[in-house]
């Protein structure tokens, strides 16, 4: 097995992350994992932000040293769909890249009644609950775009957090020192990109590496049109 560098992976702990290092281990991990996740929860307020890892694989012993880190931002999306294919076809090096997966799950806010009227402890009941759907669906899009490299024998990692997408991809981005991020785009018009912003635009103003933007397919825009 290689040794990640250090360059390209900071110590995970100072961030609140916690690694996976084996298959074998990983339902144990999980559930360590899921325990100080909660512990931490409960201490933190709706604006802080938290990275945890969920697995790292690695690659065959006769694998060359890492000399690329390259990010990929994934979400439900047809477009990151379509990015990460992009990637694995015709971007990544299975022997020397770290492929590091991110994905950024909002921080829920309660609109209507929830707002109005109701306990504080009501209101706190439905934030939580909807956190952790949204935990865990997060995990559950990273597991398995991660299985999909392990099983072509790519060395990755994968990095839940949360926030605003656009800060959170540009702060990992360089927390990694990253060669190069990956990213898809909605092909939002010129009036809902000036509305709403783009966070492939905004990476690509921000961050300090190259940034890859994936457009989508013409037959899968009119698609979801």
């Amino acid at each position: 097995m290689y040794v990640l560098p250090s360059a390209a992976l900071k110590s995970s702990h100072r961030n609140g992350e916690d690694d996976i290092p084996t298959a074998q281990t990983q339902e144990t991990q999980t559930q360590e994992t899921q325990t100080q996740e909660t512990q931490t929860q409960a201490q933190e307020t709706p604006t802080t932000q938290q990275d945890t890892v969920l697995t790292t694989t690695q690659d065959a012993e006769t694998q060359s040293p890492i000399t690329r880190v390259v990010v990929i931002a994934i979400d439900q999306s047809s477009h990151s769909h379509q990015a990460f294919d992009w990637s694995v076809n015709n971007f990544l090096r299975k022997e020397s890249d770290l492929v590091v997966l991110v994905n950024v799950r909002p921080i829920p806010s309660i609109p209507g009644p929830y707002a109005i009227g109701a306990s504080y402890m009501d209101f706190s009941e439905v934030v939580t609950s909807i956190e952790e759907q949204h935990r865990i669906a997060s995990h559950s899009l990273l597991q398995d775009f991660a299985a999909k490299l392990k099983a072509q024998n790519f060395a990755c990692k994968a990095i839940a957090m949360r926030g605003d997408a656009r800060d959170e991809i540009v702060r990992k981005v360089a927390e990694l020192n990253s060669d190069a991020l990956i990213i898809g785009s909605r092909g939002l018009g010129v009036l809902k990109r000036t509305i709403l912003g783009s966070v492939s635009d905004y990476c690509s103003h921000h961050c300090h590496c190259t940034v890859i933007i994936v457009k989508e397919r013409q037959d899968e825009h009119q698609k979801n049109k």
